[in-house]
């Protein structure tokens, strides 16, 4: 029986009939996917007169997975790539099945990639908002609506009452970090309408206006003051639509918001819950703008210094401009092309100033397990995900002969040898025409 289910044509056109659209899956014999795997699996290696009588699909479900994973680590061709322009930040996120990085590069305009090596003496740390004599900041609330939960820039308050007056101020437990900004702005102003700088409330929609402009306020700040519902951020900033108010405005969004956007039947609970006249009671509040970003002195210091040219195109060896490249410098800064680091508690890679606006390419492996589409194995590969899951299960039973246990032991790496070796893809001739350079003279 023959394995190709398809048609030449049906290969090569898809499924729109027309070839070179990007709905074709070239390729796709070569591998064969998890549940078939499973499926022979349990069909070949499990049952009467078989060294494994019985065993749970679940098991061999979870064998499996776990062989994936291992595998994608070091055997299979498991490399994913991920391009992105760094922005003025400096900063990007890995992407959403990132595991571990193989290698970062800064991409030149003739579409050379050139490799950026990790900076290892520079993090970016946990650091925590100072008083001015040097003591850590806690931050206090003066308000709260009655008989309710709410946050407000690092409080989390649930039941409590307190009057507006500060009366039976709280503070907060915990330690506020330092932010990349944070925009503070009083709630009253006795130059302002009604001695209110701001004014908002359910009647005024998903909008701030301010009696005075040039706040420094951005899109994507989160909100913090009374009445703002949790995850409020800024979308917008612009002109005011109050004209009792006619500094500037800004609109904003927040969870609730955007499900009643979704389905508008009901109440919109994301809308702010104070209206001008306890705003203009609440008179020691003041509504937060935060750029919920952390930073610290040493990423600061990073990010500002001004690195060396770039190396264009993969035949300028012009190192000439670059200080001390070529005397004493040590190998491991020995290159132009920038530098990064990873920051595993926030998933953000750091990079050095001069890749600011570049195009870069993260070469990276996952576990295979991300996508119904990833669960799949190379041919070359596939007996060795028979020998590891055969060798998992002996294992995990009981009362199976020690020497089963250590024979499928061995058989699995000896597997797992050869589809390195399979899908390590050397070619002679590749390797013949690289070793012909040996040959070369070299003129000092």
């Amino acid at each position: 029986m023959s394995l190709l289910s398809q048609s030449q044509r049906s290969y090569y056109e898809g499924p729109d009939g027309i070839q070179n659209t990007g709905d074709e899956n070239y390729g796709n014999y070569q591998f064969i996917s998890l549940r078939d795997l499973i499926d022979t699996f349990i069909f070949v290696y499990v049952g009467e007169e078989k060294l494994i009588k019985k065993v749970r699909r679940t098991d061999v479900v979870f064998h499996a997975k776990r062989a994936m994973q291992e595998l994608s680590f070091d055997t299979f061709k498991s490399t994913k790539s991920f391009e992105y322009t760094v922005p003025s930040t400096l900063t990007m996120p890995v992407p959403y099945d990132y595991v571990n990085y193989i290698k970062l590069c800064r991409v030149d305009s003739a579409g050379i990639k050139h490799v950026l090596y990790p900076a290892s003496k520079t993090s970016n740390p946990l650091a925590y908002q100072q008083n001015d004599d040097g003591t850590f900041k806690f931050e206090t609330n003066t308000f709260s609506r009655n008989g309710g939960d709410f946050e407000q820039y690092g409080i989390t308050s649930s039941e409590l009452t307190s009057p507006a007056t500060g009366v039976g101020d709280f503070k907060s437990e915990k330690l506020l970090p330092k932010f990349e900004k944070e925009t503070r702005i009083s709630i009253n102003n006795a130059s302002g309408h009604n001695n209110q700088e701001l004014v908002y409330g359910p009647n005024r929609g998903m909008r701030i206006d301010f009696f005075t402009a040039g706040h420094d306020i951005t899109v994507g700040m989160t909100i913090f003051g009374p009445g703002i519902p949790d995850g409020s951020v800024v979308t917008s900033v612009g002109d005011s639509a109050n004209t009792n108010f006619p500094g500037m405005g800004i609109t904003f969004t927040n969870p609730a918001n955007e499900q009643y956007l979704l389905d508008p039947q009901g109440v919109n609970l994301g809308l702010p819950e104070l209206n001008s006249t306890v705003v203009s009671v609440a008179s020691e509040e003041e509504v937060i703008f935060v750029d919920l970003n952390k930073k610290s002195k040493t990423w600061e210091n990073y990010r500002s210094q001004t690195s060396k040219d770039n190396i264009n195109k993969y035949d300028d060896g012009t190192y000439d401009l670059v200080e001390g490249e070529r005397y004493g410098i040590h190998p491991q800064y020995a290159q132009v092309n920038g530098s990064f680091y990873i920051n595993q508690n926030t998933g953000l890679i750091h990079f050095s100033s001069n890749i600011s606006g570049e195009c870069i390419v993260l070469d990276y492996i996952s576990d295979s397990l991300g996508t119904d589409d990833e669960m799949k194995v190379h041919k070359l590969a596939e007996e060795a995900m028979y020998r590891y899951i055969a060798h998992a299960v002996l294992a995990g039973k009981a009362n199976i002969p020690e020497y089963i246990v250590n024979r499928f032991k061995r058989e699995k790496f000896a597997a797992i040898r050869q589809a390195k070796l399979r899908l390590s893809n050397v070619k002679l001739e590749e390797i013949t025409q690289i070793l012909r350079g040996k040959s070369k003279w070299i003129k000092h």
